[in-house]
């Protein structure tokens, strides 16, 4: 992809940049001689750059009506490139004032501060560069000026703090110190820029150091060149990570990117690797993988075929019940070959605790005190979840099995030639109670905004099809407490997807019967065969 710009937009940034250039030229020379009137030439012109940076914007909100000539990241990448260049020149006029305190000019010349500057309008001329030729490939060289100065500032810093320790020139010191951080700020600015003009070279949002971790791994593939590779947001996680298909020009797909965390890119690897030793194929394959740091990221194998929600949402019938079929057959073969005879908790009370803020800041009319209809008193919520949670932590599974941990219609394949399921977001995979598997799925369907008769009842037999399967192999193998951790399952899921959903209707309705459910089983506490209530939580 390339930079796309109207010439309107362009001739903006170009006069931007010239004014930036010159108010940084200028700033060099004021290093070498001290000049009231050059200081003023630099502080009064703050007016000239706002005013360019404002008509970049006009002008790129004019544009966003072409989408067939202007892409939407190109204008944002230039109100982008129009903010950072004009607090640039903030920093400029910050920086001449600064030097009007520093009358040690020899700190100056030890440290190089010409040299930095240089850099810094190095960079400029290559944002010119960019504008003229749409060779978005030098924003990278942007990007290592920002690491130059802050390796400049570092050394500067820890030079100054153990010079002021020795009580010497202390004003110079701290005026040369400030001087250093605007430079360094300079360079933020720039690797500002440079992310944004990666985003359209890559056709979606990525820092510097995503990028340097996809090239390298993108490199021990065998694939050097960036001029035919794209990158495509094909999901989104609920933690906000993008994952992203990367293709080249002849729409072959090369894998999926997966970056965040390091302890989570850990997860996902070990849950895949896992996986494959459980059943060769049911999860994707590793392809490269990279950290640094704290961060991580892999390029693991591009699945074909359709998420099961996928499949709900187009009401493709058949593919879903061949599906479904597929996966009532595999579970309990999984349930059985990976069972550990180890008592387990998901808790699931504590789960629901742990998120409950986040559903209260959407939808704080939850969280209600004791309310009465007609002469039933209903409990408030807290005190609700306190009576389920002594029942929570009584009623553990008597067997672990391994579990995919996230196992949401998103999380599933289907591939209909081949007649395969597929598994994907593993990082949450391991020993647990088979229940929350069942629970999560039941609810990730009903989440879903869909509300016709015929969608409600496709998701009603997906549900109690995979319900029954559960159930019986429970019942196999003398797990008496199945019925009440579902219940305590579906609870938490339905309270907890409402954070989600601002459809206050829909929220409501989730709500209400995991609220249900948590009554239904404290009322019935102490039946010997208790009997969940699904249907109605079904609601069809």
């Amino acid at each position: 992809m390339h930079l796309a710009l109207p010439n309107e937009v362009k001739q903006q940034l170009v006069f931007l940049l010239a004014e930036v250039r010159t108010q940084l030229q200028n700033l060099i020379l004021l290093l070498d001689s001290p000049s009231a009137t050059l200081t003023r030439a630099i502080t009064e012109r703050s007016g000239h750059s706002y005013n360019l940076k404002q008509r970049t914007h006009i002008r790129c909100l004019k544009a966003f009506s072409d989408t067939e000539r202007f892409d939407a990241q190109s204008l944002k990448a230039a109100g982008d490139m129009a903010d950072e260049l004009e607090r640039i020149t903030s920093l400029c006029r910050d920086a001449a004032r600064e030097l009007q305190h520093l009358k040690h000019r020899k700190m100056l010349q030890q440290h190089r501060y010409d040299k930095r500057l240089r850099q810094i309008d190095k960079a400029l001329h290559l944002i010119e560069g960019i504008l003229a030729s749409n060779d978005t490939h030098k924003a990278l060289e942007i990007g290592r000026v920002q690491r130059k100065l802050a390796r400049f500032y570092k050394k500067t810093r820890a030079s100054h703090l153990q010079a002021l320790k020795q009580h010497k020139q202390t004003e110079a010191l701290i005026s040369s110190l400030f001087l250093a951080r605007h430079l360094l700020d300079m360079g933020s600015a720039l690797l500002n820029i440079s992310e944004s003009l990666l985003a359209v070279l890559l056709g979606q949002p990525m820092n510097m150091k995503q990028f340097l971790s996809l090239q390298a791994m993108v490199s021990s593939m065998g694939h050097g060149e960036w001029d035919n590779l794209t990158l495509e947001t094909i999901a989104e996680t609920r933690s906000g990570s993008a994952i992203s298909a990367i293709s080249q020009d002849d729409d072959q797909f090369i894998g999926v990117l997966k970056e965040g965390a390091i302890r989570k890119v850990q997860e996902e690897r070990r849950g895949l690797e896992r996986w494959n030793e459980i059943i060769p194929g049911i999860a994707p394959q590793i392809l490269s993988q990279h950290h640094k740091g704290s961060s991580g990221a892999l390029i693991i194998e591009h699945l074909p075929g359709k998420t099961l929600e996928q499949l709900i949402l187009a009401q493709d019938q058949q593919p879903l019940e061949q599906a479904i079929a597929l996966m009532c057959e595999m579970l309990p073969t999984i349930w059985h070959s990976t069972r550990r005879k180890q008592k387990v908790s998901a808790h699931y009370i504590q789960q629901l605790r742990k998120r409950l803020p986040a559903v209260l800041n959407i939808h704080p009319g939850f969280d209600a005190t004791d309310t009465h209809i007609g002469d039933i008193k209903r409990p408030a919520l807290q005190q609700l979840l306190n009576q389920a949670e002594i029942l929570d932590e009584r009623l553990t599974a008597p067997f672990a099995v391994y579990i995919h941990g996230d196992f949401n219609l998103d999380n599933i394949l289907y591939e209909t030639e081949k007649h395969q399921l597929r598994f994907i977001d593993l990082h949450r995979s391991g020993y647990m109670d088979y229940v929350q598997d069942v629970s999560v799925f039941i609810v990730s369907g009903l989440r879903l905004p869909l509300f016709d008769q015929d969608s409600r009842q496709m998701i009603a037999t997906l549900s109690t099809q995979l319900y029954d399967t559960a159930a019986e192999f429970a019942t196999q193998h003398k797990d008496l407490y199945f019925n009440q951790r579902m219940t305590l399952g579906l609870a938490r899921s339905l309270i907890t997807s409402t954070r989600f959903i601002l459809d206050e209707s829909h929220a409501k309705s989730l709500f209400e019967r995991g609220f249900y459910l948590l009554e239904h089983l404290i009322k019935h506490q102490d039946s010997k065969d208790y009997p969940l209530p699904l249907k109605e939580i079904l609601n069809v």
